[in-house]
């Protein structure tokens, strides 16, 4: 994947991110509110211990990945050109990305599943996580050891070409 400039870049990786976070907040919104309203009832009902575990095996997958992402984004410097060290970033916060997605909706079923208004806290909790790997131009910057010139081409969306 090309990208022409690092608005281009950023953009897309924005579009993606806040997409992917967007879609499993209106199912745990709603979700919340129909168990909170006590119109919903658990489909199957759970016990503590499957709870705590199912809280906190999410909670560990979470973390792993996130770890994982954040060591991986790390090894980008060894690209020659800024647009390599963009569609490295990009492939790996793609799959980052739906990932996190994929657990969201796992959160979801299990907020559905159980009606259990744990699962919307794990979800929050998912929301306030990715806050911390949200892309900026400043942060990417400086993940890609831009210097000089190159770094102020690409925080001011200037083409890098």
């Amino acid at each position: 994947m090309q990208f022409t400039s690092s608005e281009s870049f950023i953009t897309k990786l924005k579009n993606l991110f806040n997409g992917l976070l967007a879609i499993p907040l209106l199912l745990v919104g709603f979700g919340y509110l129909e168990i909170d309203n006590g119109s919903w009832t658990a489909l199957i009902e759970p016990t503590n211990a499957l709870i705590i575990g199912m809280s906190t095996g999410l909670g560990a997958l979470i973390l792993y990945l996130s770890l994982r992402f954040k060591k991986e984004s790390r090894t980008l410097t060894v690209f020659d050109t800024i647009q390599a060290k963009m569609e490295a970033y990009y492939s790996l916060a793609s799959f980052y990305y739906w990932s996190v997605f994929a657990l969201s909706l796992v959160t979801a079923a299990m907020l559905y599943l159980f009606a259990h208004l744990v699962f919307s806290v794990i979800y929050a909790f998912i929301i306030f996580w990715m806050s911390v790997f949200r892309p900026t131009l400043r942060s990417l910057a400086d993940l890609f050891d831009l210097k000089d010139e190159e770094r102020s081409k690409f925080i001011n969306k200037e083409d890098l070409n």
